[in-house]
């Protein structure tokens, strides 16, 4: 395991909330000060800025590297006969953040067209797609690791749904999370 996934797992869940909440925070300050200065030039409105481009991909790598961190780890924890396939898992970490660029990218520019509007579109349903999978993934790999037997949406829904919002369910799924590494950890000392 690398410092990143060992930081997600051991993480306090005040921890991980601060982390994410605050760029989100300061994301948004740098919007709110870019409006304030748009004000002056009204052509600069729509225009987003740097700064806050910045911090929303910063933003994002730290949640996307929350769920890979726990995603491969819990996945790591569950027999193989019930582990599920990480190949859709890993495209889904990566791709939400090339298409954040991209988005970013294709509005700094003020027209927009049809086409370039579909596109973008697509890609965005793409995106939301690949988090919910990372949802699921995360969601079903944690209640596999815990149980050691199958599970239906009924059984993961929770942590699911705790995952999908985040900071309200971060404070109830990192402990989860932070037992299954203790867990791990004695296992691996014992002979």
């Amino acid at each position: 395991m690398n410092a990143v996934t060992i930081f997600f797992l051991r993480a306090k869940s005040w921890q991980i909330f601060a982390l994410v909440i605050g760029l989100c925070v300061s994301g948004q300050i740098l919007a709110a000060m870019s409006l304030i200065r748009s004000i002056e030039s009204p052509d600069e409105l729509l225009k987003v800025p740097l700064g806050f481009g910045i911090v929303n991909v910063l933003m994002m790598c730290c949640l996307l590297g929350w769920y890979w961190s726990i995603g491969t780890f819990l996945s790591s924890r569950v027999p193989s006969a019930l582990r599920l396939k990480s190949g859709f898992f890993r495209f889904a970490l990566v791709y939400p953040a090339i298409y954040l660029l991209f988005f970013m990218w294709a509005f700094k520019s003020l027209t927009l067209h049809a086409v370039l509007f579909l596109l973008i579109f697509s890609l965005h349903l793409l995106a939301m797609f690949c988090l919910f999978y990372l949802l699921y993934f995360v969601s079903k790999s944690l209640v596999l690791a815990e149980t050691c037997k199958p599970a239906s949406f009924n059984d993961y829904a929770g942590p699911f749904f705790l995952i999908w919002f985040f900071p309200i369910g971060i404070w109830f799924i990192q402990p989860r999370i932070n037992r299954q590494y203790m867990e791990s950890l004695c296992a691996s000392r014992m002979p």
